[in-house]
């Protein structure tokens, strides 16, 4: 046991700090031990209910998302980071006006848009306002400036059928959305935004 030393203390003092020494390394062996297969066992029960395979949403229940476009312009810039809650749609609905991220139906990519529309509602775009079951929806974080294509102004009503929900950018100019691909299945909501840098 001496050889742990540089010089060998001896008597009941060496003996004492083998003993302390011992106690501490085999204390932190164990704490690494039991942090490690706490980390594994997370990740592998999933209790978050992350959808894919990345250790900060499936250990962690959040992950960091880069905004990659001025699609929600102006609540979010390009470049600004998001951190995002998963699964969050395992024991509750989606709220209208969540910030969401989900996998796209065009490319098959993680996006970030607002929903807009919710299972059983009837939506519509009227001169650049939100109509939903008939009524206005107040779309503060929508700017003014960002209304003005012809497709940003107006859009027909559609039933949400239900487990689905319509998602939209913010910068209704310059996203690409559920006006142009469709509905976004429930299921496929990877994550809820739920702070911005």
């Amino acid at each position: 046991m001496a050889a742990w030393y540089p010089c060998n203390l001896g008597g009941e003092w060496g003996d004492w700090m083998l003993r302390r020494e011992s106690w501490w390394v085999r204390g932190l062996v164990g704490l690494a031990i039991t942090v490690g297969l706490l980390l594994v066992g997370s990740y592998l029960l999933n209790p978050f209910g992350a959808q894919g395979w990345d250790p900060r949403e499936r250990v962690l229940g959040h992950a960091l998302y880069r905004v990659p476009s001025a699609a929600m312009a102006p609540a979010l810039t390009p470049g600004q980071v998001v951190i995002a809650r998963a699964g969050p749609y395992r024991r509750r609905v989606p709220a209208r006006g969540d910030l969401v991220v989900f996998v796209s139906p065009v490319d098959g990519n993680r996006w970030l848009q607002r929903v807009v529309g919710l299972p059983g509602e009837q939506v519509a775009i009227v001169d650049g306002s939100l109509q939903v079951d008939g009524r206005e929806v107040v779309e503060d974080y929508v700017a003014p400036g960002n209304l003005t294509q012809s497709y940003s102004v107006w859009m027909e009503g559609r039933r949400v059928p239900l487990g689905h929900v319509l998602l939209l950018g913010d910068n209704r100019d310059n996203s690409h959305d559920g006006r142009l691909f469709g509905f976004v299945a429930v299921d496929r909501l990877v994550a809820r935004v739920v702070g911005v840098d």
